[in-house]
């Protein structure tokens, strides 16, 4: 009997780890909103909202983000949310994002944007994602080319 039982949670825990397969990467998709919510000459508050995809088959959450946003290799802003997020499986989700953008950065960039018409827009940082409770640290990183037409 303690050698079918012995067996019983061999097979039990071989079962339990070859259905733990490994977690696919969240796949930026698109900026998909931008919107400038307070405007002044040293620092600005932007609201964005990030098209992500899951490609797993179960769903997770997103919580703890902390990143930095740099507009042609220059850091413009830093960004800290608490908020939860919950991302469907194989699905897109939206990420919103409130964003202190210190406007120097951006003064210093304008005429480069200026000449150039596309402007590279990337986000580097961390975050935690996971489900019922246990939340593993993810990396967050985005780029974009964005184009700009001001005339």
């Amino acid at each position: 009997m303690k050698q079918v039982t012995w067996y019983f949670m061999i097979l039990l825990v071989w079962g339990g780890v070859s259905a733990c397969g490994k977690m696919k990467d969240l796949e930026f998709i698109r900026v998909a909103s931008f919107d400038m919510e307070n405007l002044s000459f040293s620092k600005s508050t932007v609201k964005i909202e990030l098209a992500y995809y899951n490609p797993n088959n179960f769903s997770l959450r997103l919580k703890d983000a902390e990143f930095d946003v740099f507009l042609d290799d220059t850091k413009v802003g830093h960004s800290f949310q608490d908020t939860l997020i919950d991302i469907p499986a194989r699905d897109t989700f939206y990420f919103p994002v409130k964003l202190q953008v210190e406007m120097g950065n951006v003064f210093k960039n304008m005429l480069g944007v200026l000449a150039n018409k596309e402007v590279t827009i990337k986000a580097a940082g961390n975050c935690k994602v996971g489900k019922k409770g246990v939340y593993l640290p993810f990396p967050i990183h985005c780029e974009t080319k964005q184009k700009l037409d001001f005339f």
